[in-house]
């Protein structure tokens, strides 16, 4: 393993001025990329975990005031708690229906754009990170050959290196794009399925609300 390693760091010296902005371009996008995506991760887990302990607690109880008075006295209001208030303290306004249904809808919307908060970042580095380690690989072999111009004799140990070491960058551009890419349709998926939980609660919510006016 620890030669593995500094044969790649041996390559990353040797590599020309590009193919070294190249690889540190790539490592700088994925050590991000990872950061995103344990955030996203961690947030959607807590989102959805909290969702859940939402709505048991929410069928498990009959008055709907005494549901409201305990979430206004939370200071922070998350997901379908603040869905669930921003809805009750509308009908409880205006004894509309179509009040309330606007109130939830907007509050939704505000929580898919806090979902979906940085996974363009995701989707960036899935789809340009292949192409910036061709470039790095498609200069590199040029300057491999380009070499090969000033020598009388040419064999695979001269041509080798600077192959090898234009390669490494194809390989840091799957490497940085292959766990973005998963993750941001991880993510899209999980989102979905959260917000389509969100609609579902609020269209029930807005019958019980029907059946109360």
């Amino acid at each position: 393993m620890n030669s593995f390693e500094l044969d790649i760091f041996s390559l990353f010296l040797q590599a020309s001025l590009v193919v070294q902005l190249v690889m540190i371009i790539l490592l700088s996008a994925s050590i991000s990329s990872w950061w995103v995506i344990f955030e996203r991760w961690t947030t959607l887990s807590r989102t959805t975990r909290d969702m859940f302990n939402f709505e048991d607690y929410f069928w498990s109880n009959k008055e709907l005031d005494l549901v409201f008075k305990e979430i206004s006295r939370k200071q922070k209001k998350i997901g379908l708690e603040q869905i669930f208030f921003v809805g009750f303290e509308e009908f409880n306004k205006s004894k509309s229906i179509s009040d309330a249904k606007k109130v939830m809808e907007i509050t939704i919307s505000r929580h898919e754009q806090v979902l979906e908060n940085r996974l363009s970042f995701l989707s960036t580095v899935a789809s340009v990170s292949p192409f910036i380690g061709l470039f790095g690989t498609v200069w590199g072999i040029m300057n491999a050959f380009g070499g090969l111009a000033q020598l009388t004799q040419v064999s695979i140990t001269v041509v080798a290196p600077g192959i090898s070491e234009a390669l490494v960058a194809t390989a840091l551009g799957l490497f940085t794009a292959i766990p973005a890419l998963i993750s941001y349709n991880w993510n899209v998926s999980n989102i979905n399925k959260i917000l389509k939980s969100y609609f579902n609660f609020s269209e029930e919510f807005l019958i019980i609300l029907s059946k109360k006016d």
